[in-house]
């Protein structure tokens, strides 16, 4: 695949480091090694540091953008709230909710929401058309000055560009009715940062209760102006709404009463928009580089669930979450090279701005009608968090790199909060309008030595921040955050054609969130808020054939209460995956060449911890697809979850009653969220 170089082109994203000046080609990023010329890559801050060029890796069956996630070692993504509602994420022993726990950035926009009543933090990335998602870079842990808010187990950056330049029509069908059209178009000539995609899907899901649709668009161009400027804007606008099959108790299904795809509530399932704009200015000098970039985004969410039936109240336990805000944020940085004994070091220093206008609602609706009997929430807040950074890389030897540096994070809350709430021991009752704000600071330093060539020994530490759910905060308080201290100690090998390493890492958390069905929301369990998590992890790549290539990883992480030394619920301990693809050109038909492509994707879930002391069943699921490209017309076939393996996408221990008008029982009960069965999506692609 032929590649162009465009180094200090990528903005500095927030959650990860900006692409250092390369003044001359290097090695290929994780994920191609076939590029004439290649994209810089900033300093890597750990060994969990890992960047993937996706275009060679497309051929493994994904569902979505966000599942290019499983890429890293201990990512999985579950998605038992319904096709349109963001993915449930798990990473390195943390159940990070839709978020909480995981700092996005999608071409240089934030993606995580301030206090969303669904969830702190959350995160829909089902708004990016897959086809083009250029790479994916993902730092677990808090290692780089550039992360902020939300960066607790890590973070995760989306960079989006079309190396294969021309048009692209593709429709797809299968199984359930599921329906999908895609267009990209990258004018040849332009750069790749440069196109203009869309996308059209629905489909009538499997089981009960389960239909979806969305519609995305994305237009992004990028223009060389004097004096070596670059200039970038992004445009994306995207409307989905999904139906959700809920909860199934497993005694209802295991006693014959339900089937495993069925529902409960056939109410259940939401709408979500976002409309946004990114303009980034990048100024290169030489070794130097100076960026500016704006955004915009607008946001609307409505979830619609019932965990528990009847068991809170008779009237049906429903609720309906709305969430609708106006974000607008600036970052700036400028990044410097200089030489002392001899030796090249680098400084930068840089700032943003985020500014968000939300409005949030919940109520409780009875069953017969949808009429809401309760009121949960009702509120405004409006969140500023201003941060600061400096980062510092200093080559101490030729074979010894320290970089590192601090960040400063400022947050400041204004609440309109309808309903009156707890407060703090000196304000008992918080209602109506308040205010708060508290101040975070985080060091981040990394080690790397290079003893032999393709060597490395990394060790890294960095303290890291959750900001709290606005509503909890009385007036005037110092915003209590979540502060997470993590390091990690790690081997990296790689070569041209081979890349394994070994990582092992330790997080602690001192106010860590839990989901609570009955609630809808996740709370900090004050008795244990402080939870550990120790591990290791395993990642290799290697393309050992032409046209073939491998990437393959494990972890362990064990998650801990530290008040109890109980295991932290919904986290599994053990993840393997495998990703493997095979692209070749094999001859030619009436002058047209003809070339073959397959890919293969092996999830293992080790069983996950429940309240309770129970555990969840372990999970295998094989995914594999397949294509034939015959000059400009390609016609495949991908099955997801080929065994067709019945599996819990999601499993929960809590006292439900779905009965109405019996007496609930108060003896918590295994409940379970049905995987996705096989599902065979055959397409036709044109390439013109």
């Amino acid at each position: 695949m032929p590649g162009v170089a465009y180094a200090q082109e990528a903005a500095p994203d927030a959650g990860v480091a900006p692409a250092a000046p390369a003044p001359a080609p290097a090695a290929a990023p994780d994920g191609d090694d076939t590029e004439a010329t290649v994209r810089a890559e900033g300093p890597r801050r750990a060994t969990s540091d890992y960047t993937f060029d996706v275009n060679s890796l497309r051929a493994v069956p994904r569902s979505t953008a966000a599942d290019l996630l499983s890429l890293a070692p201990g990512f999985f993504l579950s998605q038992h709230g319904g096709d349109g509602k963001a993915h449930q994420l798990f990473l390195r022993g943390f159940d990070a909710d839709h978020g909480q726990d995981v700092e996005f950035t999608v071409g240089g926009a934030p993606v995580n929401e301030v206090s969303n009543v669904h969830g702190q933090g959350y995160a829909d990335l089902n708004f990016i058309v897959p086809e083009v998602v250029d790479r994916v870079r993902v730092l677990e842990g808090p290692y780089d000055p550039h992360q902020g808010d939300f960066a607790v187990a890590g973070s995760a950056r989306f960079d989006l560009g079309v190396a294969d330049r021309g048009a692209l029509l593709r429709a797809s069908y299968g199984m359930f009715n599921t329906q999908r059209l895609v267009g990209v178009i990258a004018p040849r000539g332009e750069r790749r940062e440069t196109f203009l995609a869309g996308e059209l899907a629905r489909s009538d899901g499997y089981g009960q209760n389960r239909a979806s649709s969305r519609a995305a668009v994305m237009g992004q161009y990028a223009r060389a102006l004097a004096n070596g400027m670059i200039l970038r804007v992004l445009t994306t606008s995207y409307a989905a709404r999904w139906d959700s099959a809920g909860v199934v108790p497993e005694r209802d299904y295991l006693s014959g009463r339900q089937g495993f795809y069925d529902t409960n509530d056939t109410r259940q399932g939401g709408f979500s928009s976002r409309h946004g704009i990114v303009a980034e200015l990048v100024i290169p000098r030489g070794l130097d580089r100076t960026s500016f970039s704006a955004f915009a985004t607008l946001r609307s969410l409505r979830v619609r669930e019932n965990y528990t039936g009847f068991a809170l109240d008779a009237r049906g336990d429903r609720y309906e979450q709305l969430y609708d805000a106006v974000t607008v944020g600036l970052t700036a940085s400028h990044r410097q090279g200089f030489r002392l004994g001899g030796l090249a070091h680098a400084w930068e220093v840089g700032l943003s701005a985020r500014h968000d206008l939300t409005t949030q609602a919940m109520s409780r609706q009875r069953s017969a009608d949808d009429a809401p009997y309760a009121t949960l929430v009702d509120a405004d807040v409006d969140a500023t968090d201003i941060g600061l950074y400096g980062d510092l890389e200093l080559r101490l030897m030729r074979v010894l790199t320290l970089r590192g540096g601090l960040r400063a994070d400022a947050l400041g809350y204004e609440i309109d909060d309808r309903l009156p709430r707890a407060g703090t021991r000196t304000t008992p009752v918080a209602r109506g309008r308040r205010d708060a704000q508290g101040f975070q600071f985080g060091p981040r330093a990394t080690l790397a030595w290079e003893p032999l060539r393709g060597l490395s020994v990394v060790a890294s530490y960095g303290k890291g921040f959750r900001s709290p759910q606005a509503l909890t905060l009385g007036e005037g308080e110092s915003a209590p955050f979540a502060t997470v201290h993590a390091g990690e100690v790690g081997v990296r090998y790689r070569v041209a054609r081979f890349n394994a390493s070994v990582t092992g890492f330790g997080t602690h958390v001192d106010r860590d969130l839990v989901f609570e069905p009955t609630l809808g929301q996740n709370l900090v369990n004050e008795g244990s808020a402080a939870t550990t998590r120790l591990g290791v992890a395993l990642s290799l790549r290697v393309l050992p054939l032409r046209g073939l290539e491998l990437v393959a990883s494990g972890t362990y992480a064990r998650a801990t209460y530290d008040a109890t030394g109980n295991l932290v619920p919904y986290v599994p301990q053990l993840l393997g995956r495998l990703d493997a693809t095979f692209q070749r050109a094999v001859g030619h038909l009436w002058s047209h060449e003809v070339s073959v492509s397959s890919g293969l994707g092996v999830t293992a879930l080790g069983p996950r911890a429940l309240p309770y002391s129970e555990f969840s069943d372990a999970v295998l699921l094989i995914d594999l697809g397949a294509s034939v490209r015959v000059g400009a017309v390609e016609v495949g076939v991908s099955a997801r979850n080929l065994t067709d393996a019945k599996w819990q996408d999601g499993a929960f221990n809590f006292a439900s009653n779905f009965n109405e008008g019996t007496t609930a029982s108060l003896v918590p009960a295994r409940h379970f969220t049905a995987g996705r069965p096989l599902m065979v999506l055959a397409s036709v692609t044109l390439h013109l």
